[in-house]
This record gives C-alpha cells, sequence and structure tokens, in this order.
C-alpha cells in the first residue's frame, strides 16, 4: 500500500466511522435495538464498501464527503446481511469480527429486527442525506432503487435463498453465478 494511498485510506474510514457514529444519536424506549443495530455496525472492520464508494465519488471529480450517506448506507447493508446470515436458521455462527455474533449477545429476535433496522434505516439515510448540487434528484432516486435492487429479492436476499436451498447439494454454474 502506497503511503498515499494509505493516507486517504486513513482519511476515509475516519470520516465513515464519524458517520456512522452519527447515525445513533438516539435515546428512546426502543434502546435495545439501537444497542443491537449498534454492535454490529460498529465492530470494526476495513470499511472496504464505503471506502469504495468515497473513492469511486473523489476519481468522478465528486466531493466524496458529500457521498458518506451512500457509503454508510452500503456498509449498514452489508453489516443487516451479516446479522441474518449469522443466525440459528442461516449459517449458525458464534463469532464475528473476533466476538460473539448479535444474536449470541441480544438473541435472535433482536438480532432479526436489528439487521430489518439496519436496512430500512439504510434507506433512510440515502434519502435524508447531503448530496452535492450537481447530482440530480433523479440520478439519487436511481441510485438508491440500485442499491434496492442489489439488496432485495433478486439481489442477496435472493442469493441467500439460493444459498439455503442449495445446501448440501451439487448445483451447476448458471445456479452457482446468480448464487
Amino acid at each position: 500500500m502506497t503511503s498515499r494511498f494509505k493516507s486517504q485510506y486513513d482519511q476515509y474510514l475516519q470520516y465513515i466511522e464519524n458517520y456512522l457514529q452519527e447515525c445513533f444519536r438516539y435515546d428512546a424506549p426502543q434502546q435495545a435495538l439501537f444497542d443491537s443495530m449498534r454492535y454490529s455496525l460498529l465492530a470494526g472492520g476495513k470499511r472496504l464498501r464505503p471506502i469504495f464508494v468515497f473513492d469511486f465519488c473523489r476519481m468522478c471529480g465528486g466531493d466524496w464527503q458529500k457521498a458518506a450517506s451512500f457509503a454508510a448506507a452500503i456498509e449498514m447493508v452489508h453489516t443487516y446481511s451479516l446479522i441474518h446470515d449469522d443466525l440459528p436458521c442461516m449459517d449458525n455462527d458464534d463469532m464475528r469480527r473476533g466476538r460473539p455474533t448479535n444474536h449470541k449477545v441480544f438473541g435472535e429476535a433482536m438480532a432479526i429486527l436489528a439487521g430489518d433496522g439496519l436496512l430500512n434505516l439504510a434507506f433512510e439515510i440515502v434519502l435524508k442525506g447531503e448530496f452535492s448540487e450537481s447530482v440530480s434528484d433523479r440520478n439519487i432516486i436511481k441510485a438508491t432503487s440500485y442499491l434496492s435492487s442489489c439488496s432485495g429479492i433478486s439481489g442477496m436476499i435472493g442469493g441467500q435463498v439460493i444459498d439455503i436451498e442449495s445446501e448440501n447439494k451439487l448445483i451447476d454454474k448458471k445456479t452457482l453465478r446468480t448464487l
């Protein structure tokens, strides 16, 4: 990793960590839900998805900080998928990023709700985002629609269904590619 890239990476990483922290300024009766969501979302990691968003925006001549809502949304969708994937009814994992999985700490019901909450919060964050004046409302809607499609029944959720139904079976290349 070059020193220039490392410096940019560190800047992106610090920015997204702060942004994600700011997404959880809640004090409400459902605090246990927020704690569960925060537990998994703020567990660390390389944050490659948001960093790709930032750097792609920068390479296209945009103000990368204005892409923070999309960067955060993609990280939320990713974290939601990990929480659900770890559940006993899916892969039944006990550990994630060196610590107990969400359902081991908060219970299965709260883990499901935390995943659902992160998925919904991702779209809320995007639609409330601060964007450059050069990004049209139409493009924001198109990008949000694409995120929805990729994380939905024809994307990630559909892939999980194929994964479940393919367990202990040989699958063809077409199914594997779809998965």
